[in-house]
């Protein structure tokens, strides 16, 4: 079974709708899911990515000016720069002090629904894990490209980190396609993984990023399968078996490793999660909290979050947040952060279509 999904050439759809505040504070961007029929607790879909960062004004930077990626905006408005301030119902979400100034910026994606939300926590102590790749809770932003030189270029202009061994694009030859895939790596140390496919599958997407998806390394399949096919109820496509992939090992530096991939399409969309499993070479697991640098969690539209988050629980589910339960970060909206087998976090949402917020945060000028 091929299930190597950074080979495959995936059309792009629909341009994203963000709306970029929960809060007046936080901008927490929720996207809402395709509404349908599902019992309580069920998975409705994919929310945003969300990514914490070092430095918001660096990271915007990176994704803006080497990738490509367009800030989203709220009701037609031009991108503004990222406000800071505490919001002590977010403060609980994430387990840090409520006085901790907190800013959120989101980057679109062309799948419709998700994009890349980047929060910044100032004056908070925060490790810096940076996994490699095999590490289990390793994530990696996959992305399809029209021209693949174009963002070398911004990279290397830029000193862009290559993870890729040689510094240059792996290419190989599929069914009458020649694919090319390069790892780089991020301010924060997380992996993009940039793939192009000639010839190009789609020329109806603007821009030159195609497709997005997640590669999401994980400690153990059966583990893996259980909490997000058991429990959370996603159907994963799984391998029976490791297998090596030469081109995926030299991608990614790491020679002679074997893979099994277990990839689950989210409901509502065609964003994929790719949980994969690394064998032949040596892993250490990701010890980081929800707040530090580099950190991924997975926003998931649910049909009732309270539902969800005691169900889990009494499956011994970790809650990352504070309180040991969702929070409510206003009257209509409760969220919760939970851990998950690899060192990954996910985030349990309402369907919910949000409201503009009516009052305007106060920059915060001080790092």
């Amino acid at each position: 079974m091929k299930t190597l999904l950074h080979r495959r050439a995936v059309p792009g759809t629909a341009a994203l709708c963000v709306v970029t505040a929960i809060t007046a504070v936080t901008a927490l961007a929720v996207i809402a899911a395709p509404a349908r029929a599902a019992p309580a607790g069920e998975v409705l879909g994919a929310g945003n990515f969300i990514h914490v960062v070092a430095h918001l004004d660096r990271t915007i930077a990176f994704y803006h000016d080497v990738l490509g990626l367009q800030q989203a905006t709220f009701g037609g408005a031009a991108p503004a720069a990222p406000r800071f301030a505490p919001d002590p119902p977010v403060a609980q979400l994430y387990a840090i002090p409520q006085s901790t100034p907190v800013g959120v910026a989101v980057l679109r994606l062309p799948e419709q629904g998700i994009g890349l939300e980047f929060a910044e926590f100032r004056n908070v102590a925060q490790a810096s894990p940076r996994p490699r790749p095999q590490d289990p809770g390793a994530s990696v932003l996959v992305l399809t490209v029209r021209n693949l030189d174009t963002i070398l270029r911004q990279a290397r202009a830029a000193h862009v980190p290559v993870v890729t061994t040689g510094g240059q694009p792996v290419a190989q030859a599929d069914a009458g396609t020649t694919t090319r895939s390069i790892v780089l790596r991020d301010p924060d140390g997380y992996y993009i993984e940039l793939v192009e496919h000639e010839p190009v599958t789609d020329s109806q997407t603007a821009g030159n990023v195609l497709h997005a998806q997640l590669m999401l390394s994980v400690a153990d399949t059966r583990r893996t399968v259980h909490y997000y096919q058991d429990l959370l109820g996603l159907a994963l496509q799984v391998d029976a078996s490791f297998a090596p992939d030469s081109a995926l090992s030299k991608t990614f530096g790491v020679r002679h490793a074997l893979f099994r991939h277990s990839i689950a399409t989210l409901p509502g969309s065609d964003f994929k999660y790719d949980f994969v499993e690394w064998k032949g070479v040596v892993r250490h697991p990701a010890q980081a909290r929800v707040f530090d640098h580099g950190v991924g969690v997975l926003r998931l539209v649910v049909g009732d979050v309270d539902s969800f988050v005691g169900n889990l629980k009494t499956d011994d589910v970790r809650v990352a947040s504070t309180g040991d339960g969702p929070v409510a970060l206003n009257a209509r909206f409760h969220a919760c952060i939970l851990a998950d087998p690899n060192g990954l976090y996910i985030e349990p949402v309402p369907h919910f279509q949000p409201r503009r917020p009516q009052v305007q945060a106060t920059p915060d000028q001080g790092k």
